[in-house]
Parts: structure tokens; C-alpha cells; sequence
């Protein structure tokens, strides 16, 4: 096991420059991890600062204002998020997380090929955004549309572009070509949802994904069977918010 060194404090100090004691690598590591509680207060401050940007703003969003959403003291939240732009990039960091988790979640409804079910389960990703996002799309619109000129900022959620399109990447060119045409629809779609302009309507969405799956070919792509447990009962209590996000 590899071992770190402390000067003896009890040594003559003559000696204390070359006198260390040993010191295991797992107590340096364990060091390191947050607590639970500090596990906790982040996740606290950052639901806070979340609902501060869906529900008024982010020109809303201040240490302050944080501080006084989540119960805390201003310190506990800068001891945390030591400036606004650093709260702003782990809010950024969950927004991307929360986009990547939805996509799986919805691909993992489908049987088939990994493209195949890709593509279905963005399909099935905008029905579920649609209908309810649980304020998703505010704090989206929110954040991008602040950040937008700030490269570093946003590099998470263009990251994860980047991945859906090196996916795309390993089809045949004109397949490659469809699916990236298909995907900028949807794109197109949740946009118009998000910022609440140029409403299509039930039938003409439905029209469009329609033509989305059978331009890539995932109109048969088959759903697999609906696990048999009794989560949706249990979540039928909670509030919208608590739920798994659309």
C-alpha cells in the first residue's frame, strides 16, 4: 500500500524535516469524499436554485435569494458554489444529466438495434415532454438561453449533442443523413413546445412523428413489456415535481 508522510511533532525540530509519520492512502481517500450531510446540502441548494430559475428567473438567481429558498445560511451556500457562475455550471451539469437520463430511459422502452431504438425512444422521449415535463422545458429555455454566449458554460449540454451525433456518425452516409434530418426534427419540435411559439396542434405533431419514424424506419420497432410492480401507484401520490421527469 502506497503511504504519505507528516512531520512528528513530538521530534526535536532539527529532526521534523526528514520525520514523517504513515499515513494510509484509504484515510487520505475517505478525507476527500463528502459527508452525506454534504451530499445533501448541495443537492438542497441546487433543487432551491432550480426552482428559483423555472419559477422566476434566472436574472432571479442570486446567492442571497438561494440561500433563503433552500433554509440556509448564505455561507453554507458559497461554501458549496463559491460564485454565482459556479452554481450556474452545476446547474448546467444537472440539466445535461437530466437530458441524458431521459433519453435512456426512454430507449430503454424499445427492443432492437441501438440506432433503432434511438430514434424511437426520442420519438417517445417528446410525447412524455409534451405532455407533462414538470418544469424541465422553463428551466431549459432559462438557462440556454442565458448562457448561450458562454462556450464553457453550456459545454455539457453540447457535449451531450456531440455524443447523439457520434452515434449517428457510424451509419452509412445516407442513412446517417436521415437520422440526423430526423433528429433536428424533433429537435424542431421540443423548441416550439419549450418556448411555447408556433403551436401545431395534437394532429399535425402526431403527422410529423408519424413521418419521423417511418423515415428512419422505427415505426415497428417493438416496445418491450412493461415491468408489473406497483411504483406508479406509489409515485400517484407524490407532486408533479417529485416524479420522474417527461
Amino acid at each position: 500500500m502506497r503511504r504519505l508522510l507528516r512531520p512528528h511533532p513530538g521530534q526535536p525540530a532539527e529532526h521534523q524535516a526528514g520525520a514523517y509519520f504513515l499515513t494510509s492512502e484509504n484515510e487520505q481517500k475517505k478525507k476527500k469524499m463528502p459527508s452525506n450531510k454534504a451530499i445533501k446540502t448541495n443537492a438542497a441548494i441546487l433543487k432551491a436554485a432550480r426552482e428559483i430559475v423555472r419559477t422566476e428567473g434566472i436574472d432571479r438567481l442570486s446567492m442571497d435569494r438561494v440561500a433563503q429558498k433552500a433554509g440556509l445560511s448564505k455561507g453554507a451556500v458559497m461554501y458549496h458554489f463559491t460564485t454565482k457562475r459556479a452554481l450556474q455550471a452545476a446547474l448546467l451539469e444537472e440539466y445535461a444529466e437530466h437530458m441524458d437520463s431521459e433519453l435512456h430511459r426512454h430507449e430503454a422502452m424499445f427492443e432492437g438495434a441501438p440506432l433503432e431504438k434511438l430514434m424511437a425512444g426520442y420519438i417517445e422521449w417528446f410525447r412524455s415532454f409534451a405532455r407533462d415535463n414538470h418544469g424541465w422545458s422553463a428551466v431549459g429555455v432559462q438557462l440556454l438561453g442565458q448562457q448561450a454566449r458562454d462556450p464553457e458554460l453550456i459545454k455539457p449540454v453540447s457535449d451531450w449533442y456531440d455524443r447523439i451525433y457520434a452515434r449517428l456518425d457510424k451509419l452509412p452516409a445516407r442513412q446517417r443523413t436521415r437520422f440526423l434530418t430526423a433528429l433536428m426534427a424533433l429537435e424542431g419540435l421540443f423548441f416550439v413546445h419549450k418556448f411555447g411559439v408556433g403551436h401545431l396542434g395534437a394532429e399535425r405533431t402526431q403527422d410529423i412523428l408519424k413521418f419521423i419514424a417511418e423515415a428512419t424506419g422505427t415505426e415497428t420497432t417493438e416496445r418491450r413489456p412493461e415491468p408489473q410492480d406497483d411504483s406508479g401507484a406509489a409515485d400517484a401520490d407524490l407532486p408533479a415535481g417529485a416524479r420522474d421527469s417527461g
